[in-house]
């Protein structure tokens, strides 16, 4: 073979060698370009795929926490109603105890007997006994109405009631009064304190 043709196929099989590595290097190319498009798509689904598992958890996390301060605010505002009917209950009481005077005692009592007629006995404090007895024997003259009054050492206030042929008594004092009053008005005082909290 002549120098010219072997340099010719030496310059050939370069040219092809040459081609053949391009050729590979462009096809190595474009499997690394595949390659890193198909890793750039695989992270931003799975950073997608975080960011949604993370906005759910603090969308969870919130909802959580709104949740516990409702509840929270419901506990709270139970509590200070609960304590405020407490309150309420307590003036009622020391309201009807200053307003349970001798002489509403002695109305009270004329008031009653004039309603379940006579042939009862009455029982009164110690301290209301001889201050009341008379003037209440007095108002209800007409009528045989009180067969006796006794003094009750178990009485503070008030007094009690009872005809005994009929086996019945009834006890009203300053506290009795109070608890009647107290469980009529707390639906109302609960109601008030409702729209209150409401608003």
């Amino acid at each position: 073979m002549s120098e010219k043709s072997l340099d010719k196929l030496i310059n050939t099989l370069k040219s092809e060698a040459i081609e053949a590595a391009d050729q590979q290097a462009l096809e190595i190319l474009d499997k690394a370009k595949e390659q890193a498009q198909k890793t750039i798509k695989e992270a931003e689904n799975k950073s997608y795929e975080l960011l949604q598992n993370a906005e759910k958890e603090a969308q969870d996390t919130r909802n959580k926490g709104e949740s516990g301060l409702r509840q929270a605010a419901r506990d709270l505002t139970m509590a200070v109603r609960h304590d405020l009917l407490k309150l309420l209950g307590s003036v009622l009481e020391k309201e009807v105890e200053a307003t349970f005077t001798p002489k509403i005692t002695e109305d009270a009592i004329v008031k009653v007997v004039e309603n379940v007629g006579g042939g009862v006995t009455l029982k009164l404090p110690e301290k209301l006994k001889g201050q009341l007895a008379g003037q209440i024997q007095k108002r209800l003259q007409s009528m045989d109405s009180v067969d006796s009054v006794i003094s009750d050492s178990s009485l503070l206030n008030g007094f009690s009631i009872a005809k005994t042929d009929q086996g019945w008594s009834y006890d009203i004092s300053s506290e009795e009064v109070a608890q009647l009053l107290h469980s009529h008005l707390s639906p109302k005082w609960v109601e008030i304190l409702k729209n209150e909290s409401d608003t």
